[in-house]
């Protein structure tokens, strides 16, 4: 099949705006989206137009593998804000998603055990890390996977009868792209506590090691109008009662945000 076609000489204005990249305002996370939604609408194209996948394979999951490799990079430089690990110069400069695998769950398991939060998110984790390994053995082991068909010491990277399904591979591919997309948003009720913890190491006493929730400063006002009708007032503006789970919500501030902080009674 032929895909090639001539852009239409007659663009309209509308037209020539949209065909216009600005590629130098994205972050590696937005680029890591971009990959995805290549990656998308490839796979609708596919199916919406009849053809075989084999037209566009290599360069498809291609796009998949680089765009976990940005993700995983991404939370690992994350993760590390909090775990206190490090990151040394050669654990970023390669394209060994397993050793980034490997590296991104060195970070994690240190946060989830400093933070105590390993066995409140340990079924989901080890559900959603288990679909990441697998996708991560299905887009190759060789580094050149998918970039060329040869590994760097000449030897061919996938045998000729090797093959994979492509809607499988889909769904895992979207289910992990949601664990990494998601996974500092998952724990920032934790993370969150160890920020406000570096102004304030008094709450420690009685605070319940998390945060209920976090909000920029500008919506302090709005922020006190919803815990004034969802809690009990303990003292206005600043304590409120969860009965339902047996313990105060205090409100503190602190690096221009507002933090609701459970602590004990």
């Amino acid at each position: 099949m032929w895909f090639k076609k001539e852009i239409p000489s007659d663009l309209s204005k509308l037209d020539k705006c949209r065909l216009t990249a600005y590629i130098g305002s994205y972050s590696d996370a937005k680029l890591a989206g971009q990959y995805e939604n290549a990656i998308n609408i490839l796979i609708n194209q596919t199916v919406e137009g009849q053809f075989s996948i084999d037209a566009i394979a290599h360069p498809l999951l291609y796009l998949m593998r680089h765009s976990i490799e940005l993700l995983l990079k991404e939370n690992i430089k994350y993760l590390n804000n909090y775990s206190s690990i490090g990151i040394k110069d050669k654990d970023l400069q390669h394209h060994n998603l397993n050793d980034l695998f490997e590296l991104f769950e060195k970070h994690y398991n240190q946060i989830a055990n400093t933070l105590n939060f390993k066995e409140q998110l340990k079924e989901e984790y080890d559900k959603y890390s288990a679909r990441l390994k697998d996708l991560i053995t299905m887009l190759g082991q060789d580094v050149s996977s998918f970039r060329y068909t040869h590994s760097r010491k000449e030897d061919k990277i996938f045998d000729f009868t090797d093959k994979i399904d492509i809607v499988e591979l889909k769904k895992g591919y979207d289910k992990s792209i949601d664990f990494l997309i998601h996974t500092a948003d998952v724990i920032s009720r934790y993370t969150n506590y160890s920020d406000y913890l570096k102004i304030d190491e008094s709450i420690k006493e009685n605070g319940l090691c998390y945060v209920h929730s976090c909000f920029y400063i500008s919506d302090k006002d709005w922020l006190i109008e919803q815990l004034n009708e969802t809690y009990k007032t303990i003292r206005q503006n600043e304590i409120w009662e969860d009965c339902e789970e047996n313990h105060f919500l205090h409100l503190k501030e602190g690096n221009n945000k507002c933090y609701i902080i459970p602590m004990k009674k």
